[in-house]
């Protein structure tokens, strides 16, 4: 049985989620002064590179490769670059076709807000939802009688596995990783920015490998070679420090 404070907690991120992209907005609303267009343009922007673009990719890339989880080292280095290239390449095709007139240090938090706060709406639903229903069917009994055709008896088995183990620690954290990564993607949508106020396509490329330096540990939680997950939420704290101090940083380059 799935606990009923587990069942709680899931609802927790949701709200989180949603709550912080509104107040990023409200926030910055208040310092900088928010864009409505680059703030549009971030969040489809997100869309279309990661969840459309990218998945194409992986698609590709796990129907050919099925063995992926048994060579986590090589499938890291992949993943990471690949959401560094599909996402900081999108930024930087974004602000130089469609936000010509949008290159200043507010359009530039404006989208990465936008870049970030949809990626915490679309990460924590794409997670927690199916979790919350399937935590539903464990606790009813009818798990294995809805799924149970539908998909390997060992893929139903981890699935039920996961969220039995999930505790409430697990929905807390995800809220911290959603907060950090909000500073992370407005820091990262700023150096791509200046990547094109400036002509240094090399900004860019700064861009895309430090998002593969910060993805590359998360494929090890995927696999399984991770087991927990404070040692990551440690990580993309520091890093989200980091992100804070640029932003500030910038501020006074642009």
């Amino acid at each position: 049985m799935v606990s009923t404070a587990t069942i709680i907690s899931m609802f927790v991120p949701i709200i989180f989620s949603i709550s912080l992209f509104v107040g990023f907005i409200m926030l910055y609303r208040k310092k900088t002064g928010i864009q409505v267009k680059p703030l549009i343009i971030g969040a489809i922007g997100f869309i279309v590179f990661t969840q459309v673009l990218e998945k194409v990719l992986h698609f590709v890339v796990i129907t050919n490769f099925p063995t992926y989880n048994d060579h986590p080292w090589l499938f890291g280095t992949y993943g990471a670059f690949a959401a560094g290239l599909f996402e900081e390449v999108g930024r930087w095709i974004l602000f130089t076709w469609l936000l010509k007139k949008y290159r200043d240090y507010k359009s530039g938090i404006s989208f990465g807000i936008g870049w970030g706060g949809i990626e915490a709406i679309l990460v924590v639903f794409m997670i927690v939802v199916p979790n919350l229903l399937f935590a539903f069917m464990i606790n009813s009994g009818t798990l294995e009688a809805q799924l149970g055709g539908k998909m390997p008896a060992e893929q139903l088995e981890t699935i039920k596995e996961s969220v039995l183990n999930n505790g409430v620690s697990f929905y807390l954290l995800a809220c911290v990783e959603r907060l950090c990564s909000m500073f992370i993607q407005i820091a990262l949508s700023l150096l791509v920015l200046l990547a094109v106020t400036k002509k240094k396509f090399t900004y860019v490329i700064y861009a895309v490998l430090i998002h593969a330096v910060i993805d590359f540990p998360f494929t090890f939680i995927q696999t399984g070679h991770i087991k927990s997950l404070w040692i990551i939420e440690i990580y993309i704290a520091i890093i989200a420090a980091v992100a804070f101090l640029f932003i500030k940083k910038t501020e006074r380059k642009m």
